[in-house]
């Protein structure tokens, strides 16, 4: 029987980049989860959502840069932060908690094998490869399905931070 771990890698910080027909990932500077299975051996498969951001509206960091600064000063803080979002309503189509009735569309990408034996300590250029390779998978599953699945979006995927 197989096992697999999920990692949300953009993590607190990316919730707050999440703005419908964009999709910015917090993903340049987060290396940690390929420190991770270099030292274990798993398998990484890269994942992406399209839609997710469109669940949700949001309010714009331009447009609300104070209570962007408010949420970033939680988030340093207490390491969460929470999204100033609405949905619709359970009753209401305009404002609410539930998420709107909008496509969601979760493409599984080719499995990346460590192809070095699990070591304690994995060099920098060993992360620095298979964090390549997993940035390299991600933006493949973009441009192959942005199409199809986010064909409305307001911008490309961004790598950010």
């Amino acid at each position: 029987m197989g096992r697999a771990v999920t990692i949300v890698v953009g993590g607190a910080r990316e919730s707050l980049e999440a703005q419908p027909g964009t999709l910015r990932l917090i993903l340049k500077g987060r290396k940690g989860f390929i420190k991770m299975a270099l030292r274990t051996g798993a398998d990484l498969v890269p994942v992406l959502g399209f839609g997710e951001n469109d669940l949700y509206d949001q309010l714009s960091p331009r447009t609300h840069p104070w209570v962007h600064n408010f949420q970033m000063f939680v988030l340093r803080v207490f390491k969460f932060t929470l999204p100033a979002l609405h949905g619709r309503g359970i009753l209401n189509y305009d404002v609410g908690m539930m998420p709107y009735r909008r496509p969601l569309n979760i493409v599984v990408g080719k499995p990346i094998k460590m192809t070095t034996s699990p070591t304690a300590q994995p060099s920098q250029e060993e992360i620095d490869r298979y964090h390549g390779l997993y940035v390299a998978e991600l933006q493949t599953i973009w441009d192959t399905y942005k199409d199809q699945f986010a064909p409305e979006r307001k911008a490309e995927l961004q790598f950010i931070a």
